[in-house]
């Protein structure tokens, strides 16, 4: 009997020792910004757009309204490069590649090149649409537009709840780890210098942020660099950006706890993950993927994918090894007993 219970109790040491060394459920089904790196904007509830574009795809958890906006300019027709989880309303937009909607659409005067696929109703005035048309509700649209051809659900490729909880979980993590770059504030110039070939941290307020002219960042080509800001309401205005070495598909932009943030008059060189904040894209542009909670404003999004290897996030060792030590006392105390 002693012998069965030691026996179990090694196993269940063992396991729970497994369980110490792997992440999370949620942090192990991603790596990096998870399927949001394979889009040029990435909003986990609702977007408001006009008047700009976006060069490549546009993911959008809630509702999207669009307004004489172009998506995926560069991108092919194979795939679907607009992907909503709500309702879409659209005048005037032009989308190159598929459309996959999971609720319903009113599109005016629609330039669609790939196919178009919506849970609920569809309809369309003017312009044209790509093949094949699959809707799962009614479809309304001029005589000269293809038929529907299916009512089949169709799915999303990805949970948008499950990636916004990575990606918030991920922005807390970079903020948390070392700082290993220096950053000189002077005279509203801000210069991060950072020397490690693979991972440089920096960190800076929204107010010293919102104060500076211009950044630089200097840092060895290839390595990524995370710049952590810390602030609940943030606005970065009128300044420019200069990289050295490292360039915008390796750079990441923090904002971990911003509610709010603004930005305008400016080109962001990087990706930008605010998975807390209501983004208000005025004037601008960002080379790189913009992760929001929100977004509106008329800023023009350019494919510069990020490619940068992020630190995953690992659980907290005390709660595995209270879990082990746990265990130990109860196979003891049963070891006892019998």
């Amino acid at each position: 009997m002693i012998r069965s219970i030691r026996a179990s109790f090694l196993a269940l040491v063992g396991c729970i020792c497994a369980l110490a060394i792997v992440p999370s459920i949620a942090s192990a089904a991603f790596v990096n910004l998870g399927p949001a790196a394979d889009f040029n904007v990435f909003v986990f509830n609702n977007n408001t757009q006009s008047g700009s574009d976006s060069h490549g795809p546009v993911a959008v958890g809630g509702n999207a309204h669009l307004g004489s906006f172009s998506v995926a300019s560069a991108m092919g027709d194979s795939t679907d490069n607009f992907i909503v989880g709500g309702d879409m309303s659209n005048s005037g937009t032009t989308l190159k590649g598929g459309l996959l909607v999971m609720g319903n659409v009113n599109w005016n005067n629609p330039t669609n090149t790939g196919r178009v696929a919506v849970n609920g109703n569809a309809t369309f005035t003017d312009g044209s649409i790509g093949t094949p048309v699959l809707v799962g509700g009614t479809y309304t649209a001029p005589g000269y537009f293809p038929p529907t051809t299916s009512s089949s659900p169709a799915t999303l490729p990805f949970d948008f709840a499950a990636v916004a909880s990575y990606l918030t979980d991920m922005a807390d993590h970079l903020a948390s780890l070392p700082m290993n770059g220096t950053t000189n504030i002077m005279f509203g110039g801000i210069t991060m210098t950072g020397t490690d070939t693979a991972f440089n941290n920096f960190y800076i307020t929204v107010a010293d942020l919102a104060a500076g002219t211009g950044l630089t960042i200097n840092a060895p080509a290839g390595s990524t660099v995370v710049v952590n800001v810390d602030g609940a309401a943030a606005d970065v205005d009128n300044m420019g950006i200069n990289l050295n070495g490292v360039t915008e598909h390796y750079v990441l932009y923090n904002f971990h706890n911003a509610t709010t943030l603004g930005i305008s008059g400016i080109g962001v060189r990087g990706s930008l993950l605010a998975p807390r904040a209501d983004v208000n894209f005025g004037y601008g542009n960002i080379d790189g993927t913009l992760i929001a909670k929100n977004l509106t404003g008329p800023g023009e999004s350019h494919l510069f994918p990020f490619q940068g290897e992020l630190p995953p996030i690992v659980p907290e060792p005390s709660t595995a090894l209270l879990a082990v030590m746990a265990l130990v006392a109860l196979a003891s105390r049963r070891a006892g007993i019998a």
